[in-house]
């Protein structure tokens, strides 16, 4: 299948983009090093456009190799910008997805950057609408490491941490990434399991 400027396949997975909002100095994109399909990626797009990238891709074939839904790769919101930060837009296109596609889980890959007062009922909407994952960055196991390495602009480390705490008691399948070279890993690792997260991945660069 070809990717359009709204949507393109990560690790064999669609991945739909999200608009340009950050929480931090760059997107995930480009701590991936993928200039390619940053250059290639529109900066916002609507409901419509999102949901007809989507189709477009199953039409195409997409997922159909998956011979149970277990197999099935899904949905992703990446891109550009953070998920989190278009809820509006989310709570439009995966219900409208999820009625056409039933059982096709849905992840957020984002940086988690939540402040704590609003975490529970973030992740309580992102229930409601039936997202399944969560992919949150954590590039370093202590503030001033994750200071360095994200540039936040909203909220921080402590924040990030409570995030995927929360995320992970309320049901949410939680996995924490860093893009390699990893420094620190088994640290990197062991945080991340204590927080609740099942996993802690390390994702090769160009690869989000």
């Amino acid at each position: 299948m070809t990717a359009t400027p709204f949507s393109y396949l990560d690790n064999q997975r669609l991945t739909l983009a999200s608009g340009s909002l950050l929480p931090a100095a760059q997107s995930l994109l480009q701590l991936s090093a993928d200039t390619l399909l940053l250059a290639e990626l529109a900066p916002a797009a609507t409901t419509e456009q999102l949901l007809q990238a989507a189709e477009q891709a199953y039409l195409a074939g997409y997922e159909q190799h998956a011979s149970t839904e277990f197999e099935l790769k899904g949905l992703a919101f990446a891109g550009i910008g953070d998920p989190l930060l278009y809820l509006e837009v989310l709570s439009k296109v995966i219900p409208a997805f999820k009625r056409q596609r039933h059982g096709v889980p849905v992840t957020l890959v984002t940086y988690g950057l939540v402040a704590p007062g609003g975490a529970v009922a973030l992740c309580q909407q992102l229930l409601a609408l039936e997202v399944e994952r969560l992919e949150v960055y954590l590039p370093a196991s202590n503030p001033p490491a994750y200071q360095q390495a994200v540039k936040p602009s909203q909220c921080g480390f402590s924040e990030l941490c409570q995030f995927v705490h929360v995320a992970s008691e309320v049901g949410l399948q939680v996995s924490c990434f860093a893009f390699a070279p990893v420094k620190q890993q088994s640290e990197l690792r062991t945080l991340a399991k204590e927080l609740g997260a099942r996993e802690f991945i390390v994702k090769t660069p160009a690869s989000v």
